[in-house]
């Protein structure tokens, strides 16, 4: 439950008030109209009176009350942006920006396909929670994207009278500092988690403070509390709001200690994996439904033989010495270079499983970052000192107001209504969609998948049109761009390179016979902009070499064809040996065997079973998530009961 207003309403309450407040679609076109109307009037004002008209606009917006209607100065709002963007960087907003801008404002979600602009639409919802005068954290999903909204954006928000920052990954305290003081501060979503974290250290640190600290720091003419980097947590629109809130909910923003040197305890991970070498699976070890690994009866007794003394004993243990085994056997069997992990500069690095990008600044705990450096005979680190952690789901709670922009949230609303008091808008497209959806292509293995891609790219390069080959792993990217390379096609291969790189290329995948295999969401956010010889010969056709286990992340990838009217098209390709089929729904791949037996006499549709697997999963996925909130829930009521705090207040 959370306050709001001089009522308690629950978050799902709270998002069905939201969608009341919002209205009719009427109600969104009146005010675009509205909007449209001021602009005009707008122009013929010298950018000092605009300015003027922003100042007299700040004033009635923190001048009224929270519970006050958020969309009362909307219109105006939009068309003082509508103007600043015309005036500053020569574009027009569209009615669907402004439509989705309106959404935002209201405190909602809204669907914005591919291509709709979503980096404009924000505008309004900025510029409005910038006049609280409270911050507005603009997040997004990597540094990249920020660096590029922040300058694309700083000239608009200036003419406004607005100041902006940015906080960049290299940014250092002082220049942080100078960017949350702004009244708007764009930023990657985790970057605004682990400041947070920064600040709590140093309050924690101020309240252990000695008695007699404070008023000696007084007497000294010294400040005596912590020189925070953030100024509050008030106001946050994240952009792609389902990967951060949904995908990313529990994954644990954890700040650590330095851990640069040679781990004590190396010596003993590399034993241990020349241990597991005499262990034999389901005779010493058996593995468990959740991916873990067990060892048996037999396995315990052989690991701690007399052979293995030395070990049990070892100084440098910092767990028992079974745990070491049961580490690498999981290092050994469930984790897969160029899969879970890559190896770069000499450094083990994970790989997000959502989106096929490598996290350099993450590590897995527990040991299990040792025991696969020790695999890949690397310099085993020292394990890193946790010294706090969020979930992402927890942090972003915290906001007083949060927004989101994506193209993919609908099938997710209970989720956003019941944990985030969100509502999600459907934005209609500003033009129809042109999109030609193939039907699903099946394969008995991976090999003939493999085959059928390669021969699908060339017959579409033939053509003269564009190709997007979207992979769930890298490895499997690798294993797709070499066939594509033994039938003599250019391509570009983006399975991991720095996010400003990825972009440039992601953006010159739209030019004729140019043939881009990613990991799925590589360069996601950056437009595709067709040539006009390869619009007339079809458009961008987009490959889905696997489906997902979410089929909104299949939407997403899909989504980059045929956007903002263009042509296009896509095809999903599916093998019985890809997990979905062979893993999650046997029966699946067993009936793509058998139709493949059988010379494909018929059509085969298993378009309804394989979403039907794809829903399951995502519920899965979902009790895991709100089971993890429940447990934070009892957290924060047994840490108010001890505090003597209300039991609507986050504490780390």
């Amino acid at each position: 439950m959370i306050p709001f207003g001089s009522h308690t309403l629950s978050r799902s309450s709270r998002a069905r008030f939201k969608c009341h407040k919002l209205g009719h679609p009427d109600r969104i076109a009146a005010m675009i109209a509205q909007s449209r109307a001021t602009a005009a009037l707008l122009q013929h004002h010298t950018d000092t009176e605009l300015r003027e008209n922003v100042s007299r606009l700040r004033e009635l917006v923190r001048s009224k009350s929270d519970n006050e209607s958020d969309t009362r100065f909307d219109a105006l709002a939009g068309a003082m942006v509508m103007e600043a963007t015309r005036r500053v960087i020569g574009k027009r907003l569209f009615d669907v920006q402004l439509h989705a801008g309106f959404v935002l404002n209201s405190g909602a979600i809204a669907e914005m396909q591919t291509g709709e602009g979503k980096t404009l639409a924000g505008l309004l919802p900025t510029f409005m929670q910038g006049l609280a005068g409270r911050g507005v954290h603009v997040a997004t999903p990597n540094d990249y994207l920020a660096k590029r909204d922040h300058a694309m954006l700083l000239p608009v928000f200036r003419m406004l009278g607005l100041s902006c920052g940015l906080i960049a990954e290299t940014a250092t305290a002082h220049q942080k500092r100078a960017a949350y003081d702004a009244d708007i501060t764009y930023g990657p979503s985790h970057t605004f988690g682990f400041d947070y974290l920064r600040d709590q250290i140093s309050l924690d640190v101020t309240s252990d403070a000695l008695l007699g600290d404070d008023l000696y720091a007084r007497l000294s003419d010294t400040s005596s509390s912590p020189r925070l980097l953030q100024r509050g947590l008030a106001s946050a629109i994240i952009d792609e709001v389902d990967h951060v809130l949904i995908d990313d909910a529990i994954s644990p923003l954890l700040l650590s200690g330095s851990g640069d040197c040679e781990s004590p305890d190396a010596d003993v991970h590399r034993e241990a994996l020349r241990w597991c070498d005499r262990l034999r699976l389901n005779v010493d070890y058996e593995p468990l439904p959740s991916g873990g690994i067990r060892l048996t009866q037999r396995g315990f007794e052989s690991v701690y033989s007399a052979e293995a003394q030395s070990l049990v004993v070892h100084p440098a243990l910092v767990r028992p010495w079974h745990e070491y085994i049961v580490i690498s056997l999981r290092a050994k069997s469930c984790y897969q270079r160029d899969v879970q992990y890559v190896v770069r500069d000499r450094r083990v690095q994970i790989v997000d499983s959502a989106t096929g990008r490598i996290f350099g600044d993450r590590t897995w705990s527990d040991g299990l970052q040792q025991a696969i450096e020790a695999r890949e005979g690397l310099t085993i680190q020292a394990e890193t000192n946790p010294l706090a952690r969020i979930t992402r789901q927890r942090f972003f709670r915290q906001y007083r107001f949060i927004c989101g922009m994506t193209g993919t949230a609908t099938g997710c609303e209970k989720e956003f209504a019941s944990v985030y008091g969100l509502p999600v808008a459907v934005v209609p497209l500003r033009t129809p969609s042109r999109r030609v959806q193939y039907p699903h292509h099946f394969s008995c293995s991976a090999t003939d998948k493999c085959l059928a891609i390669a021969e699908e790219t060339k017959t579409m390069v033939d053509a003269g049109r564009a190709v997007l080959i979207g992979t769930l792993s890298i490895a499997e990217s690798i294993r797709v761009a070499d066939e594509l390379g033994t039938r003599g096609l250019d391509y570009q291969l983006l399975n991991g390179i720095q996010d400003a790189d990825e972009a440039t290329l992601i953006a010159k995948a739209g030019r004729r016979g140019a043939v881009t295999v990613a990991t799925r969401l590589a360069g996601r956010g950056t437009d595709i902009e067709l040539a006009d010889d390869v619009a007339a010969a079809g458009g961008l056709h987009v490959i889905v070499a696997q489906k997902h286990s979410l089929e909104r992340v299949d939407r997403q990838l899909i989504g980059r064809a045929a956007r903002a009217g263009d042509p296009g098209s896509a095809r999903v390709f599916v093998s019985a040996d890809d997990p979905i089929a062979n893993l999650d729904a046997p029966w699946i791949s067993r009936a793509i065997k058998r139709w493949v037996h059988q010379g494909r006499q018929s059509p085969l549709s298993l378009d309804r079973q394989l979403q039907r697997t794809q829903s399951r999963q995502q519920h899965s996925q979902y009790a895991v998530r709100q089971r993890s909130m429940n447990q934070e829930r009892r957290d924060e009521n047994l840490t108010a009961i001890s505090n003597h705090t209300p039991t609507g207040c986050w504490q780390l």
